[in-house]
């Protein structure tokens, strides 16, 4: 009975431990954090400037800024800064196509294979993305976290 209890211990830790994720908002027209398109279908909305979380195998954590344009479904995200593996201000990180359910297509750019297939998942409406390159040999997570810029009156 104890190592029943230790072992679903160890599995309710690890659970709580992994990578979060809400299930994504219904995409309806005027909800906050989409678009429109000329078709009439609802998309999200990811332009704007976002931290990035470079996340490996070897627990390395290397963070960025980069900032994503949209133009209809289709979207590029660029690092706005000097970086680490010589990622420079301009230099792509992120690109793809977007639809209702989220990503129609996913690249990111590994520096070392160049742009690459990934999967990835957006939530948190629209303020979160957790990227995943499909890459044999190439162990990295990748999230972007939306920066949200509040003013405050005085």
């Amino acid at each position: 009975m104890k190592r029943i209890s230790i072992i679903l211990i160890i599995g309710l830790v690890l659970v709580a431990c992994g990578e979060q994720t809400e299930p994504l908002m219904s995409l309806d027209k005027g909800a906050p954090n989409t678009v429109t398109l000329s078709n009439g279908e609802v998309v999200y909305k990811l332009d704007g400037e976002w931290s990035c979380v470079l996340k490996t195998s070897k627990f390395e954590e290397v963070e960025d800024i980069i900032k994503i344009s949209q133009d209809g479904n289709t979207f590029v995200g660029i690092y706005m800064e000097e970086g680490p593996y010589y990622m420079s201000p301009g230099y792509g990180a992120i690109k793809g196509e977007l639809e209702k359910n989220g990503f129609k297509s996913l690249y990111v750019n590994t520096v070392r294979e160049g742009w690459a297939p990934a999967t990835g998942k957006i939530s948190e409406n629209c303020n979160k993305i957790v990227a995943e390159p499909k890459v044999q040999g190439l162990n990295i997570k990748i999230r972007f976290k939306k920066k949200i810029r509040r003013c405050r009156l005085e």
